[in-house]
């Protein structure tokens, strides 16, 4: 008798947003930048593989790099600022997502709620990597 195990994945999966590609190169920079660990919570692989995309934890804190500016984004919206670098937040689905903003790139943050780490508390580590990789523009 053969005995098949099935393995399942560990990937994330995550989807990467349509970049153009001198979002790509940034968001390139950007990925050999992010630490291996964000708030106590490992890094895990992502399905599918891309530059554009990272994970850490489980539940996920997923990163996407390159996204679009968010349509609830206003010149009056209020920011908040973790480490120099600014964020918009939003209430998304059973969770949060951040969106820096003031950079060369829009990148994303989802936060799934009941992680045991308060909604923000990712942003402290992934601020440095953001403020080295991705310089400041005009933009809001």
């Amino acid at each position: 008798m053969v005995a098949f195990v099935l393995f399942r994945s560990t990937a994330v999966p995550v989807a990467p947003p349509d970049a153009g590609a001198a979002q790509v190169a940034s968001c390139r920079t950007l990925q050999t930048l992010l630490p291996g660990t964000v708030d106590g919570l490992a890094r895990r692989s992502v399905e599918p593989s891309s530059d554009l995309t990272a994970a850490w934890g489980e539940p996920a804190v997923t990163l996407r790099c390159g996204v679009g500016r968010p349509k609830a984004l206003l010149l009056t919206s209020e920011l908040f600022a973790v480490n120099g670098v600014s964020w918009f937040a939003e209430a998304e689905g059973a969770g949060w997502r951040f969106t820096a903003t003031g950079r060369s790139v829009y990148v994303e943050v989802d936060v799934p709620s009941g992680s045991e780490q308060q909604a923000s508390a990712p942003l402290v580590d992934l601020a440095t990597p953001i403020t080295s990789a991705l310089p400041l523009t005009q933009q809001h």
